[in-house]
């Protein structure tokens, strides 16, 4: 007898071989720390929790039921993600390696030019509400009333006499 409780050459009545049985629908999903840096990466690089679940091949509630930490960092995972690379490239540069202080300090000024990008929008911005738009015949009319050189509006000529 093997261990699945057939033993070898047992058949059914229409002389079919008897296969062990399986049990009812496929096994359970089980958290990996594998499979938590993966949610975790594709989160950082801005893709959705139903998205990642097709990846891991669960559905959607099964994916929230076993990933709920990484899903309530998932709007860090950028930043995080970034900090954990700049990390890394600052132990590579203390160790003496050129490359990583190169790359750490484009990374810095990057980030430097982001920032300030950010700033500069923000000061940009006024509690004024925006302009109203023209419609298409408002437009048109202005257009035409600020037109110059060869579409100007011309001067009517001066009267002729007979």
């Amino acid at each position: 007898m093997s261990d699945d409780g057939i033993s070898q050459g047992q058949t059914d009545m229409f002389g079919l071989p008897l296969l062990p049985e399986k049990g009812r629908g496929r096994p359970a999903h089980v958290w990996t720390a594998e499979n938590s840096n993966k949610v975790s990466l594709l989160f950082a690089c801005g893709h959705k929790a139903v998205d990642i679940a097709k990846v891991l091949g669960i559905t959607k509630p099964t994916f929230y039921k076993h990933y709920f930490n990484e899903i309530t960092r998932a709007g860090h995972a950028p930043l995080m993600m970034r900090a954990r690379q700049l990390e890394r490239l600052n132990n590579a540069a203390e160790a003496g390696s050129v490359p990583a202080e190169k790359a750490l300090a484009g990374m810095i000024q990057a980030e430097q030019v982001r920032t300030m990008g950010e700033k500069i929008k923000e000061r940009g911005k006024s509690d004024a509400p925006p302009a109203q738009r023209l419609g298409k015949k408002e437009a048109a009319k202005e257009a035409a009333a600020s037109a110059s050189g060869k579409f100007a509006a011309r001067t009517p000529p001066p009267m002729l006499l007979n």
